[in-house]
């Protein structure tokens, strides 16, 4: 299915100036890409913030979810803190549809630091009744 112009995505758009341009590959039914993570993203000192470790999970669970065909927008999103994700290191994150169920769809993601999950994620995704609600 077409998505509508993600050129431009804060994390997987080629176009965005300030973006991340994320890569995705398939391996073992995951979806999976890795990045380092400058510190102007940091929360605490050397640490990166909440809020954008709950982005990456977001993201890769949504590449998930469009490489499996399905066009859905996320619904909710639970983040499991498990340890600091650092900035500055390397990190893997992995994703993956565990159940589809009519027009929802759950995923699962986790962030990996040095062979360690600092984050773990669920997000229930949605197909619109209408597929141009996506659109707008």
């Amino acid at each position: 299915m077409d998505y509508p112009d993600t050129h431009h995505c804060f994390l997987c758009g080629n176009l965005n100036p300030m973006g991340f341009k994320l890569k995705f590959k398939e391996e073992s039914g995951d979806t999976i890409s890795e990045t380092t993570i400058p510190s102007q993203y940091q929360g605490f000192d050397g640490v990166v913030h909440g809020g954008i470790v709950a982005t990456f999970l977001d993201e890769i669970m949504a590449q998930a979810v469009k490489k499996s065909g399905q066009r859905a927008v996320t619904g909710t999103l639970t983040v499991k803190y498990r340890k600091p994700c650092r900035t500055e290191e390397q990190i893997q994150m992995r994703g993956r549809i565990v159940e589809i169920n009519g027009r929802i769809i759950k995923a699962q993601g986790e962030i990996i630091q040095d062979q360690d999950v600092v984050a773990e994620g669920e997000g229930i995704f949605v197909v619109p009744r209408r597929a141009e609600s996506i659109d707008s």
